[in-house]
């Protein structure tokens, strides 16, 4: 997998001793909106995946549970909870193994006693609960075995997600792991999530490695209760993990300096998906068109693989995005880089942001080819090891700016940063990307991860006003190991990102670090967000750019999975965090299609719904009819693609250039 030399430049320049990145840089960009919003119809989540529960019913799972009862007892009543909570849609099933024969022994018919409880389909609660309650510990522990079979109760395609809750390690042949990579080697749609409940060391390194490299996570479960509380988070991101939100589209891929065919799937305002491919020469190409005279386009593209790292090469890697967009006349408009890299095991989400000014001041005109009515073309670049992954794309158009001369200036640089103080916290559950991040408002907040797990939330910041968060470290009891040679330090970070998705605090600083000995929170802040902040004059690590729309702001919060040692691996960590949103808001923006303050290709709920209408007149270039959000009514323009040669900048020249941002 190649890795770009503007990657290790920047990771020379000290972005790897920030422990985890991501540098956005734009040419000709802007943040923006729209109230012209055409969502595109039916934006809903992927078709649901196929999700199988496998229950170890070895004869350990009959040694008493530190709750009480014994660990069968606790695993029924930690599974029939999380049926009783998955939602009705839910494709699930249910596989056991060790039920049925003796053991003690591995003998052959023990080393194949596994078997498929309830078939894998739409969600029947009676027949699991009969099935999980029937059940009885008894004999060995085939993991291999059972995962092998599992393949075939999931079938061989669509998303697939195994959840294994054991409390041992492997009692037969082969060993689970290389089992796990010879299944997934292929490019199948496969997560595998584990829980070791009370299991010892070298129980929780294979079930550990099962996780890695299956793709998902490892939790760690000493009593009934946190078994309970795994198991219920783990499903509900299993069955919220299938894909992120938007219409499905397909964009094609041109080779280097491949000319763009004329009929490239066409974008709109709103939220779409595609699958995008790990590749070193090629680049997905798609359509935008700008309908309003002067408007500002912006497209964002969000990845959030299941692995960083490259199984062939056993070693790290880096998710890369790339993203272009050129004028209809094939002039570049915008240029942006995107990188996250998994230093100390944090799993973030990757944001590449590209933004095509309509306006600029009097004094900075815009570029008249990216000012043009008509049809951008939008080519995305993906390099990664994981070989594919599903990718969010969001696009909004921002209508022109009528009072532009009387906004304030941009705000310069951030403001001073500084800790918030934790107040009473209020429990939270957060979304899993940006699509479906919940609403939260200035105050404490309290959520459950898992090292390796990033939750994402939103807050209103209106134009006027700066956002702040301060990540305070785990909290809720939580108590570190008594040993404390065995925890390194817990890293927790947060991130904050703009309405287009930017990120909007700056790339090199430290996360929060706690341990029994030292507690540094680590603190992010936006720019006072300002319209003209899109025009500042300031280096490209300075994120004061981003903070150029009012809206929805959004905070990814992420636990590590290095340094925290075996004991903390898989456990689930209260979180605090605390929001503060400075400043009075200001209403000072006004749109040439009579809108003011904020507008977003996303609705008030984050679902992709803006639930407003707006008209375009002929003489700002849009549609004489009413274009209304929600998918109540979609427009897919089908423009034609303006010829152009793709073709990749001379190295050096794109290497100078960006190693000046």
């Amino acid at each position: 997998m190649r890795t770009t030399a503007i990657t290790r430049a920047l990771l020379g320049a000290g972005l790897a001793g920030a422990l985890a990145l991501t540098s956005v840089g734009t040419s000709s960009a802007s943040p923006s909106t729209t109230t012209h919003a055409s969502a595109p119809a039916d934006q809903t989540a992927e078709e649901p995946g196929e999700l199988l529960l496998m229950l170890d019913a070895s004869g350990s799972m009959k040694e008493p549970d530190p709750a009480g009862g014994t660990k069968m007892e606790a695993a029924k009543k930690a599974l029939t909870g999380v049926v009783d909570s998955l939602p009705a849609d839910t494709h699930v099933g249910l596989r056991v193994y060790g039920a049925t024969e003796p053991g003690g022994k591995p003998t052959k018919a023990a080393c194949n006693d596994t078997q498929l409880a309830v078939p894998i389909g739409p969600l029947d609660k009676p027949a699991l609960t009969d099935a999980i309650k029937g059940f009885r510990a008894k004999g060995e522990t085939p993991i291999a075995h059972s995962l092998t079979k599992a393949m075939d109760d999931l079938g061989d395609t669509g998303k697939r997600n195994i959840i294994l809750v054991s409390d041992g390690e492997e009692s037969c042949v082969p060993d689970p792991c290389p089992v796990v990579k010879d299944l997934v080697q292929d490019g199948v749609d496969l997560r595998i999530d584990t829980v070791g409940f009370g299991v010892e060391d070298t129980a929780r390194e294979q079930l550990q490695c099962i996780a890695e490299t299956g793709g998902g996570t490892y939790y760690d479960a000493a009593d009934a209760d946190e078994l309970a509380t795994s198991l219920n988070k783990i499903s509900t991101r299993a069955v919220r993990d299938f894909g992120f939100t938007g219409q499905p589209v397909t964009g094609i891929d041109l080779a280097e300096n491949e000319q763009a065919p004329a009929d490239l799937p066409t974008l709109t305002p709103g939220l779409w998906t595609d699958e995008l491919t790990a590749s070193e020469d090629s680049w997905r190409a798609y359509s935008i068109e700008r309908t309003q005279k002067q408007s500002t386009l912006h497209v964002s593209v969000t990845t959030k693989p299941k692995t960083y790292y490259n199984r062939e090469e056993d070693d790290a890697d880096l998710e890369n995005l790339y993203l272009t967009i050129l004028a209809p006349d094939g002039t570049e408009c915008a240029d942006a880089f995107g990188v996250v890299g998994d230093f100390h095991g944090f799993k973030r989400l990757v944001t590449v942001t590209g933004r095509v000014l309509g306006q600029s001041p009097e004094e900075e005109p815009a570029s008249e080819s990216c000012r043009a009515m008509g049809t951008f073309t939008a080519l995305v670049h993906r390099e990664g090891a994981q070989q594919t992954t599903p990718a969010e794309i969001q696009v909004i158009e921002e209508p022109r700016v009528t009072n532009l001369d009387e906004l304030p200036d941009a705000a310069g640089d951030l403001p001073e940063a500084k800790d918030l103080t934790a107040g009473d916290a209020q429990p939270i559950a957060g979304g899993l990307s940006f699509s479906d991040a919940p609403e939260i408002t200035e105050g404490t907040w309290v959520d459950t991860l898992v090292p390796g797990e990033t939750l994402v939330y939103r807050v209103k910041v209106d134009y006027g006003q700066t956002a702040r968060f301060t990540t305070h470290g785990p909290t809720g009891g939580f108590r570190f190991p008594a040993d404390v040679a065995r925890v390194n330090y817990l890293l927790i970070d947060g991130e904050a990102f703009s309405p287009d998705r930017q990120k909007v605090d700056e790339s090199v600083r430290a996360p929060g670090q706690f341990n029994p000995a030292y507690s540094s929170p680590g603190s992010v802040r936006t720019a006072n967000v300002r319209y003209k902040n899109r025009y500042a004059d300031t280096p490209a690590l300075d994120a004061t750019p981003a903070a150029s729309m009012s809206g929805w702001y959004y905070y990814a919060l992420g636990v590590s999975t290095k340094e925290v040692g075996e004991d903390l691996a898989g456990q689930p960590i209260k979180v605090a965090f605390t929001v503060d949103v400075e400043g009075e808001p200001t209403d000072a923006v006004e749109y040439a299609n009579g809108k003011g303050g904020e507008t977003t290709a996303t609705g008030e709920d984050g679902s992709g719904d803006t639930g407003a209408t707006a008209s375009t007149s002929e003489d700002e270039g849009g549609s004489p009819l009413p274009w209304i959000g929600g998918g109540v009514l979609a427009a897919i323009i089908l423009g034609a693609g303006a010829g152009f040669g793709l073709r990749r900048k001379d190295a050096g020249a794109q290497e100078s250039a960006r190693s000046q941002e």
